[in-house]
């Protein structure tokens, strides 16, 4: 668990003095978003795989009905395995295994 520091100025006969006192919070208070909403974890590193073209089961949760990528806010997806996986999606795409249209 991550610990929080937390700094407070004490005065006391007319000195100040600060003090640090260490806390612990629990792991669904850490992350949250700033609706007080807890963050959703990353599909990738939960699993602890990276994207990959020949997995098209899994990139395609990552596209839109309309066949584009969905944005990082939307899948939940850290930078990292965001950008991995449009360029996975991309090689995929050129290689007919992921449409580049969606079907009518």
């Amino acid at each position: 668990m991550a610990e929080k520091k937390i700094t407070r100025k004490v005065i006391s006969k007319g000195v100040a003095v600060k003090k640090t006192e260490e806390t612990e919070q629990p792991a669904d208070l850490q992350k949250t978003t700033e609706e007080g909403k807890p963050k959703k974890a990353c599909f990738f590193c939960q699993s602890k795989t990276d994207p990959s073209y020949t997995d098209v089961a899994v990139l395609r949760r990552f596209l839109s009905d309309r066949a584009k990528i969905v944005s990082r806010a939307k899948n939940s997806l850290c930078s990292k395995h965001q950008r991995g996986a449009g360029r996975q999606i991309k090689y995929a795409r050129h290689l007919a295994l992921l449409p580049f249209t969606p079907r009518v």
